[in-house]
């Protein structure tokens, strides 16, 4: 930086720091001439040096016309001079000559108005970046512990098994810093924002200072420039703000190291399969299509079940729209997920821990059972256990209904028709929250959840 600072103009001091520029005099002024200057051209004006930027001069530097600044370019969005603008394009001349080109007054409104416009929203911007800020914090302090987690789940279980788990160890390990960096990426971005609001009150200071001199015009293209250069650090904060944005959409997904300790005597004899996560991007599903949806299916569910291997036993459009079907594929099976598709926007299901039987004509009682929609983002919970399922000839399959119209679905009629009101059983908090209405839905799938 040393290297770019200006020095005095007077030969005597050309190894003192210059603090000023005059723009009449067109010469750099340290502290030692600054006061003779001042008293000597009262009228001059002068600009603060700030070594760390690049000093505006009035006057246009383009292959040293020297010339003072009197037009604006609108197709470069820059200062000219005359030479700039000249009909003949020759030695430096006429670089601007086929551009729309206008004096500055022309331009002084416009920018004035961009100002006012730019102000307003740096003031805007600067009441809610700080909480950006701190939210971004602690998305990233939450993702370092649950890595921490993780990872001394996952040494505190290698210490029951050290001779034969310490090479899986290491690999591990590794595995949880590699997927962390794969999922929450430019985690330097905190870094970048925390230079935001210095970036910000400079701006909005030098604003309002040159929202007050739009009648000097000698000052006029030192202000169109500020003006610029304000438009420019606006660009680049709002870059910034995108890759906030961007970031915070993995902020709560939790990696699963799917071992408990009934399966500890299992594990040495499957030693070389050991510790899988679970980030399965390749469910077998027609209806979480993306892996925008996977993800959101995965932190929506992840709070509530502790594994998400997840194993396809029935979909309506392969396996057919009857219920002896249906009955087949779950009939004594626990642990499942129903994903309806409705309106091919709507996505919704449920979740039962109990097991399914199919002729018990009974409601089964399902603690753990709870009801979710991908579109609201939200799980709801079960209010009565007792009526978490049943199954009853006409009406196949009921999922929280106690006959007093409180059901969540009901297949009938041609089996792909279902009944959805407001439950008791369920704290649903107004009439086809699901579905929003539609009767019919477009796809229906059973998952199984494994936990070895």
């Amino acid at each position: 930086m040393e290297e770019n600072k200006k020095k005095c103009s007077n030969e005597e001091h050309i190894n003192i720091d210059a603090v000023s520029y005059c723009q009449d005099c067109n010469i750099y002024i340290c502290n030692k001439c600054s006061n003779h200057h001042q008293v000597l051209f009262k009228k001059h004006i002068t600009y603060n040096i700030d070594n760390n930027k690049e000093i505006f001069i009035d006057k246009c530097q383009e292959n040293e016309h020297n010339i003072k600044f009197e037009f604006y370019c609108k197709n470069h969005n820059k200062l000219c001079c005359a030479a700039c603008i000249s009909k003949i394009k020759t030695n430096g001349f006429g670089q601007h000559k086929d551009c729309d080109v206008c004096i500055l007054q022309d331009i002084k409104e416009e920018k004035k108005n961009k100002l006012k416009d730019n102000i307003k929203f740096l003031e805007d911007l600067s009441i809610n970046l700080n909480n950006s800020i701190k939210e971004l914090k602690r998305i990233y302090e939450q993702i370092d512990k649950r890595k921490e987690d993780l990872k001394s789940k996952i040494q505190n279980i290698f210490t029951k098994i050290r001779t034969a788990l310490n090479e899986r160890e290491d690999e591990l390990l590794l595995e949880v810093e590699n997927k962390y960096k794969e999922l929450f990426r430019n985690e330097n971005i905190i870094k970048e924002c925390e230079k935001l609001p210095n970036t910000i009150k400079k701006s909005l200071e030098e604003g309002k200072l040159i929202d007050n001199d739009w009648n000097d015009n000698n000052k006029l293209s030192s202000i169109i420039n500020k003006c610029n250069n304000i438009e420019n650090n606006i660009k680049n904060i709002n870059i910034i703000n995108e890759n906030i944005r961007k970031n915070r959409i993995n902020n709560d997904i939790n990696i699963e190291f799917p071992i408990e300790n009934k399966y500890f005597e299992n594990i040495i004899n499957n030693i070389k399969n050991f510790g899988r996560f679970n980030i399965n991007n390749d469910l077998d599903s027609l209806i979480l299509k993306n892996k925008d949806e996977l993800f959101k299916f995965y932190n929506l569910l992840s709070s509530k079940i502790k594994s998400l291997n997840m194993k396809l036993l029935y979909r309506a459009s392969r396996d057919g729209l009857n219920l002896n079907s249906l009955k087949n594929k779950i009939n004594n099976k626990s642990n499942l997920i129903f994903l309806f598709l409705t309106g091919n926007t709507r996505i919704f299901g449920a979740f039962i821990s109990s097991k399914v039987e199919v002729e018990h004509k009974k409601y089964t009682k399902d603690e753990n059972a709870f009801v979710f929609s991908l579109n609201n983002n939200k799980i709801y919970k079960i209010l009565i256990p007792d009526y978490a399922i049943y199954f009853e000839k006409d009406h196949p399959l009921l999922i929280g209904n106690n006959w007093n119209g409180n059901g969540f679905f009901i297949y009938s009629g041609n089996f792909n028709e279902y009944l959805l009101t407001l439950p008791k059983i369920y704290d649903f908090q107004k009439d086809n929250e699901l579905a929003e209405g539609k009767k019919k839905f477009n796809e229906l799938e059973i998952f199984e959840i494994t936990y070895a």
